[in-house]
């Protein structure tokens, strides 16, 4: 529902042209972050010992998957390298594990390359789509289609990745994919929801 409330705010500030842009920036990067980490809270309480902890991760990969879309939406393809180059190290410096820096950074990069193009494909999708109707029930299936969308990019991911990692199995790589994919997904389909309501 806190998606669905700021898809009314944007008809209002769309109104004043000057304000969009700073609005819309705002919506990208906090939008996809708060929904994450709510899902997490709501997740951890109701489930309890059963949920890992809430971890911060997974709300800051829903925001920078966002960003990188945003400017491949708004800016084209060849602009949306720059930002999933930065992430991608940024990323693959700060979170250290058993593997090297350049094979974090592959991951990383493969990753943000593969979840933004999915986020874009899900954005032209709903463009499609609002054109022919408005309704709320239009909006809910927008976002489940969207939500379907991500989870099969999450998906193609952890494939990729479970080459390169022989301790997980092919189902264990499907779990990840869906849980990962429900869960920052929820966040960036809403982003892209929002933006598609914009007539460029």
């Amino acid at each position: 529902m806190t998606g669905f409330c700021f898809l009314d705010i944007s008809y209002v500030v769309r109104k004043n042209k000057s304000l969009y842009p700073f609005y819309e920036t705002l919506a990208v990067i906090f939008i996809p972050f708060l929904i994450v980490l709510f899902i997490e809270f709501v997740l951890r309480f109701g489930m309890g010992p059963f949920v890992e902890k809430v971890s911060f991760f997974s709300a800051f990969y829903a925001s920078i998957i966002a960003i990188c879309s945003y400017v491949w939406i708004r800016k084209k393809i060849i602009y949306a390298f720059l930002p999933v180059i930065l992430f991608s190290v940024v990323i693959a410096l700060l979170f250290k594990d058993e593997a090297t820096m350049v094979c974090r950074f592959l991951y990383f990069f493969i990753s943000l390359l593969i979840l933004s193009f999915v986020s874009v494909i899900g954005y032209a999708l709903f463009k499609v789509i609002g054109k022919h109707s408005t309704s709320n029930p239009l909006y809910i299936l927008k976002f489940f289609v969207g939500l379907f969308i991500f989870v099969c990019g999450m998906f193609i991911i952890h494939i990729l990745s479970g080459f390169f990692n022989p301790h997980l199995s092919v189902v264990q790589t499907l779990i990840l994919g869906i849980k990962e994919g429900l869960l920052v997904g929820s966040g960036v389909t809403v982003v892209t929801i929002i933006l598609s309501k914009k007539t460029d």
